[in-house]
């Protein structure tokens, strides 16, 4: 196989980016914008190894979730990659990613547990509580921008189909103030420019919180701040710096507070938390309290148990879980999560949560020298759990383990070393990100007894 070679591909499955996965003379080939069950007619845009991407010249056989996206920046932008297919149809391949992970990185047997229907989101559009931005100046006008894949190529984005509402009505706003004040935009090529990346944040009572990040410092942007407060809804507004000239991120300092409230509160249940510019929270609210449901449901609390909630964050878990529970111990490597967290714990009036912060493979061995838990609750990044975190596990012999995932591939690779010692329960899967491919798990594994417990 070369560049430019053409030939039919007979699309098998969807990859971890949405795309479409075929073979052809023993080789796996990519194509974007593909179903399974396509024929595509194709052509070799890239070799890598032992992979090929491909491009679609047209479709033979066209699959029944085929759908026109909605959205009109789709084939630019790439924050979203799964519109082209059915709602529906795209649980059912979500699903289908986790038994795939299973049968791909495990010696386990998909079938010898349940794995649950997916989960769908209340809201497949305007969901996502948080927009993060780069700002630009295009023929003139300004607009927030999203970088399309693969390339160099900005793309404006004037009204974001996830998003909601709020938000992009007040990026908007922000806009039209930055614009009258005549505020630079960043430059990356150059490096200079005053306003580089719009944050906003809002709640489910459409209450916003403003974060402008700058590459250089201006006057300008007090008067902008003064400005912003004034929009419906916005009742924070900050100021970060970020001069890096890469972009490796979006915020630089921290952030200071200009005008307005230093947070807003958002809830799940009864349980509220205070959310800065930079707090890690769910963005999707309403599927995040179905997801906390299913957490408390699957920990099998009787007010006697006591709960590890290790990568809390800023603990929306275990205070989730800590009326349900004894006592709850949250580890946390972020500082700034774990003051949150202790905050959220006395916002709630909770007593018996409290937040650690360290390493969580380093720090839970000394704390089970001490302590003693019967369920741990984990919510690691993509790269999964550490090898010293999980044998702490093991060798502590805590009997439920409450695994929430957003990435199946290592998923199923820890799932492999938890099962020399716990049986897996139950998988349930949940699309807390329409329009994505990315799917959120929560796999319950509990302790097979053994002569030696």
């Amino acid at each position: 196989m070369k560049e430019k070679d053409n030939f039919i591909l007979d699309i098998k499955r969807l990859g971890i980016n949405g795309e479409g996965i075929g073979f052809y003379n023993r080789m796996v080939v990519f194509v974007e914008n593909a179903i399974p069950g396509e024929g595509h007619n194709v052509e070799v845009v890239k070799l890598d190894n032992k992979m090929a991407f491909a491009k679609t010249l047209d479709i033979k056989h066209i699959s029944k979730a085929r759908v026109i996206p909605s959205c009109p920046y789709y084939n630019d932008c790439g924050g979203c990659n799964v519109s082209h297919i059915a709602y529906e149809k795209m649980l059912e391949f979500k699903r289908e990613s986790i038994i795939e992970a299973i049968s791909r990185y495990t010696t386990l047997n998909p079938k010898s547990f349940e794995i649950r229907k997916t989960i769908a989101s209340e809201e497949i559009f305007h969901y996502r509580n948080r927009s993060q931005l780069a700002v630009k100046t295009i023929d003139g006008k300004y607009s927030v921008c999203m970088l399309k894949p693969n390339s160099n190529l900005i793309v404006p984005i004037e009204d974001c189909l996830v998003q909601k509402e709020k938000i992009n009505a007040v990026n908007f706003k922000i806009l039209k103030f930055a614009e009258e004040l005549d505020i630079s935009c960043y430059i990356s090529k150059f490096g200079r420019g005053v306003l580089r990346y719009l944050v906003t944040r809002g709640n489910e009572k459409n209450e916003v919180l403003v974060c402008l990040i700058c590459g250089e410092k201006s006057n300008k942007i007090r008067e902008l701040a003064k400005k912003v407060i004034t929009i419906d809804g916005v009742i924070g507004v900050y100021e970060s710096f970020n001069d890096a000239k890469k972009e490796i991120g979006f915020f630089g300092t921290d952030p200071v507070l200009l005008e307005g409230k230093p947070f807003i509160i958002e809830k799940l249940g009864k349980i509220s938390y205070q959310i800065y510019p930079n707090t890690f929270f769910q963005l999707n609210t309403k599927q995040a309290k179905n997801m906390m449901d299913i957490i408390l449901k699957a920990c099998k609390l009787s007010f006697k148990e006591r709960i590890l909630d290790a990568y809390c964050g800023v603990g929306a878990i275990g205070l989730y879980l800590a009326h349900m529970a004894k006592e709850v111990v949250g580890i946390e490597y972020n500082k700034d999560a774990v003051l949150a967290a202790n905050e959220n714990a006395k916002l709630n009036n909770i007593k018996n949560a409290r937040f650690l912060q360290g390493d969580a493979a380093q720090l839970l061995p000394k704390l089970l020298e001490e302590e003693t838990f019967d369920v741990v609750v984990v919510d690691p990044p993509r790269t999964g759990l550490e090898k010293g975190f999980i044998d702490a596990i093991i060798e502590a012999k805590i009997k439920r383990i409450i695994y929430v995932s957003c990435n199946p591939a290592t998923l199923a690779k820890d799932l492999e070393i938890l099962s020399k010692v716990y049986s897996v329960n139950s998988i349930t899967p949940l699309d807390m990100f329409p329009q994505t491919a990315l799917t959120e798990t929560i796999t319950t594994l509990v302790r097979v007894e053994t002569k030696k417990d």
